[in-house]
C-alpha cells in the first residue's frame, strides 16, 4: 500500500513545503516487519536486513562503528559510528575568539543558536512520542552544538536568546513558527517524524552556508555545525529508507543532497 507525507514548514515568512514522497510496505527493504534490524540506528547502528553496531564512546554516540551479520550489517554498523558527526571540542574554536565580531556574525550566532535549540527541542519531543533511537542519539548532539554556539556568543559577550527558554519556546517568531508547524507534522506518524527531521537538518546545512565567514572562530564553529548536520541528514534518510520511503531534497538541491548520501 502506498502512503504519502507532506510536511510543511514556514521559514521567514515563506511558506517551505516538503514534497510528498512515497513509502512502500516494509517488504520493499527484504523483510515483512518493520523491527530493529530493518531501521538504520543511531545508537546501535542497525542496518537493513542485519545488524551492526557501533561503540557509544563519544558522548553523542559516534563511537566506533563495527560491521554486523547480513547483506546490510556492515553498512548499518558504518553508520552508527559515523552519523552523529563526532564529538567537538568548542575550545579550539575559543582559543580563535578576537576582540571584536561584525554585526552580521552576531546576528548569525544569534539565530544559529535558537535553530540548533530548534532541533533539539524537536528531536527529544518526537522521540518521546514514536521512541525512536535516532531522535535520542541526534538530540544528544543537538544540546552539544547549542553549548557551543552558546559558548561563542559569551565569549564575545553577546545576548544569548535561548536564554531562559523553555524547550519548545524561541524568541525569534518565525523559528517559533516553525517549530510548532513541524512538531505538529511529527506527530502524525514515525515516517512524518523522520521526514521532519530530514527537512531540519536541509534547513540548518542551507542557513549555515548562507552564513559563511571570515571570522575564524565562528567560521570553524559553522563548518563543524554543517559537518554534523550533514550526518544527521544520513541517519533519518537512512531510517526513511529501511522504512520503505523515497526521501526527495526540499532545500538543498538534489545533487548536493546525493552527494552528502554518497550517492
Amino acid at each position: 500500500m502506498d502512503r504519502k507525507i507532506l510536511a510543511a514548514a514556514i521559514i521567514g515568512g515563506t511558506s517551505l513545503v516538503l514534497a510528498p514522497v512515497t513509502a512502500w510496505a516494509a517488504s520493499s527493504v527484504g523483510t515483512s516487519t518493520q523491527d530493529d534490524a530493518t531501521v538504520a540506528d543511531a545508537d546501535d547502528g542497525y542496518g537493513m536486513m542485519g545488524r551492526g553496531w557501533a561503540d557509544d564512546s563519544d558522548d553523542d554516540g559516534t563511537g566506533g562503528g563495527r560491521g554486523g551479520m547480513g547483506m546490510m550489517g556492515g553498512y548499518g554498523g558504518m553508520m552508527g559510528g559515523t552519523m552523529m558527526g563526532g564529538a567537538f571540542d568548542d575550545s579550539v574554536v575559543l582559543d580563535l575568539v578576537d576582540d571584536d565580531i561584525s554585526d552580521t556574525d552576531a546576528a548569525s550566532l544569534a539565530y544559529m543558536v535558537e535553530e540548533e535549540k530548534l532541533a533539539h527541542d524537536l528531536y527529544v519531543a518526537l522521540g518521546d512520542e514514536w521512541d525512536q533511537r535516532v531522535f535520542v542519539g541526534v538530540a544528544r548532539a543537538e544540546t552539544q552544538h547549542t553549548e557551543a554556539v552558546r559558548s561563542l556568543l559569551d565569549a564575545y559577550d553577546l545576548t544569548d536568546p535561548t536564554d531562559g527558554m523553555d524547550e519548545g519556546e524561541f524568541a525569534d517568531a518565525d523559528l517559533q513558527d516553525l517549530y510548532d508547524t513541524l512538531l505538529a507534522q511529527g506527530l502524525k506518524s514515525e515516517e512524518d517524524a523522520l521526514a521532519v527531521g530530514a527537512l531540519v537538518e536541509e534547513t540548518d546545512i542551507s542557513d549555515l552556508q548562507a552564513r559563511a565567514t571570515d571570522e575564524e572562530s565562528v567560521s570553524l564553529l559553522f563548518d563543524h555545525l554543517e559537518s554534523a548536520s550533514e550526518h544527521h541528514l544520513i541517519a533519518f534518510v537512512r531510517n526513511l529508507d529501511a522504512a520503505g520511503v523515497d526521501y526527495e531534497a526540499q532545500v538543498l538541491s538534489d545533487d548536493a543532497l546525493a552527494e552528502i548520501l554518497g550517492e
